[in-house]
């Protein structure tokens, strides 16, 4: 009996685009893009036999499109300025945004940004020139993946140099960063058309689509969650993310994609049906949603139901979907544990992982395991950004005869047999629940300012002219994302939530100085012709 492995890389960065400076508010899409993005598909293409499925969620995509039409970011601005005409308040900034790292394993590979560091607190009283131009070329290289670092000549170059870099060298870092744009796309349509991978997409801008649907549906989990003091119930929003994110995902990648990631493994009955009206035919979320819905959970040994190993089929009224359910245990492994292993160590842990999931199954039938986890936040906590993890992985499931890497779409083309789903109840991948965007003081507070625009926008939308409610509604879709509730309350810190409440706000003033400006156009046209 052979056990169906099924890895899903979810690629997802916030929506850091501001239209109204013409810029990126934060870095991260051309970070992870010059660290993970291309990195990732570059590696797997050295082991054809391994399938794996990737799911790009279309705010990334789109912001990746902008990045190639030449937008940049606040670092990006502050990194190309030649460094003898920086002036105070942009040295400042650069102190403020250049030692922003996730991950210490920088400093080993990195001794001279390690000694700027650790100077930081004195940056602007005694760094030289010569320190301002190399923080501005090393903070670019430190995202860089290894592969690049190792296989491109000029880039290995600056590694080696490692300090003392010219204004020549910052050119050469921002072209090879242009260079990688432009490869990322074109090297997962290749694995794409070689059937190598299975492409799947999220909801447009990444909103808990079944708060959408209904903030009420966060009761029921536990003790009750105090609520927000209003009822967040815009379903034609879940419906229109879905929508929109499809449509463009198919635009990107030139086909339509049956699979789809619910932003956060969010799901409930309503939101499938709405998935399905729209061409999804299978989606995944976390084991915790089916054992809620089944009732059941791991037994005290750790291990989990055989239920978690099949797709299941949730039927109505002659319409069905599948729905996959992610093993935590196993995905949580490679984004929180993994790292502290040497890769050996870890590579067979995980394989031995799944030998004893594939003796724990009754026999007779095929069986598939559903790992699940970001594809570019868990790689800077390895050594060499994941590389001799991910290869050792690769290598091993290669190997394996009786595991069997596959994506969803061929397991089922090729599979007969779900289980039939009674019910599905509402959750998501953290917790089972919907504590991480709701309930907490802070978080509630936003849901409350986004209700108070998103009605105000109901109210006059048929007065608006079209380009002025297609705006309006755009900024409102953009602030149902999902990382703007994730950074408030004390559960995720973040050095820079301050950004992400300040870009939060100014979507909502954004959208009421649209809604005033239209409302005083038919004013106007109303005084007009009276």
């Amino acid at each position: 009996m052979s056990l169906f492995v099924h890895i899903l890389w979810h690629m997802h960065q916030p929506w850091y685009w501001d239209e109204r400076n013409g810029r990126f508010i934060l870095p991260w899409v051309r970070t992870h893009a010059t660290k993970d993005y291309l990195f990732i598909g570059k590696l797997l293409e050295r082991f054809p036999s391994v399938q794996v499925t990737f799911n790009f969620t279309p705010s990334l995509l789109k912001q990746i499109e902008l990045y190639l039409a030449g937008k940049k970011d606040r670092v990006m601005e502050l990194a190309e300025k030649p460094v003898l005409s920086l002036t105070e308040e942009e040295k400042r900034e650069i102190c403020d945004l250049f030692f922003l790292v996730s991950s210490p394993l920088v400093f080993a590979s990195w001794p001279r940004y390690r000694e700027l560091w650790e100077r930081r607190s004195e940056a602007l009283s005694s760094f030289t020139s010569q320190d301002f131009l190399d923080l501005q070329v090393l903070y670019q290289l430190i995202w860089f993946d290894p592969l690049l670092l190792q296989e491109d000549g000029d880039l290995r170059r600056l590694h080696e140099k490692g300090r003392n870099y010219g204004e020549e060298d910052k050119t050469l870092v921002f072209e090879m960063t242009m260079q990688v744009f432009h490869g990322i796309l074109p090297q997962y349509r290749k694995l794409l058309t070689e059937g190598q991978i299975e492409v799947t997409f999220s909801p447009f801008y990444h909103p808990v689509l079944p708060l959408l649907v209904d903030t009420s549906l966060a009761q029921g989990f536990g003790e009750p969650a105090p609520l927000p003091g209003v009822r967040y119930a815009f379903p034609q929003d879940a419906r229109e993310q879905i929508r929109r994110g499809r449509e463009y995902a198919k635009e990107v990648w030139g086909q339509e994609l049956c699979g789809m990631w619910p932003s956060e493994g969010s799901v409930s009955e309503e939101v499938l049906w709405m998935a399905q009206e729209e061409g999804v035919r299978w989606v995944a979320t976390g084991e915790e949603v089916l054992f809620r819905s089944l009732q059941q959970g791991r037994g005290e040994d750790g291990k989990a139901p055989e239920a978690l190993y099949r797709p299941h089929c949730l039927r109505k009224n002659g319409r069905e979907i599948v729905v996959l359910f992610r093993d935590r245990v196993l995905s949580d492994a490679i984004g929180f544990e993994y790292h502290r292993l040497s890769p050996q160590d870890a590579v067979a842990d995980f394989v031995r992982r799944l030998w004893r999931i594939r003796e724990s199954l009754p026999q007779g039938r095929d069986y598939m395991v559903n790992v699940i986890l970001d594809g570019e936040n868990a790689w800077e906590y390895y050594r060499d950004n994941g590389l001799p993890f991910l290869t050792g992985l690769y290598e091993a499931l290669s190997e394996e005869r009786e595991l069997v890497t596959t994506t969803p779409s061929k397991y089922l083309q090729e599979h007969q047999g779900v289980s039939v789903l009674e019910r599905l109840l509402p959750g998501s991948w953290i917790f089972g629940n919907f504590s991480s965007w709701i309930g907490h003081p802070e978080k509630n507070w936003a849901w409350e300012r986004l209700f108070k625009v998103r009605q105000e926008f109901e109210e006059v939308k048929d007065r608006l002219s079209p380009s002025v409610r297609e705006r309006a509604y755009e900024l409102i879709l953009q602030a149902e994302g999902s990382d703007w509730f994730w950074w408030l309350g004390e559960d995720h810190p973040s050095p820079q939530k301050n950004i992400f409440v300040a870009y939060f706000l100014g979507l909502l003033e954004e959208v009421r100085s649209l809604l005033r400006a239209g409302r005083g156009s038919e004013e106007q046209c109303t005084r007009g012709t009276s």
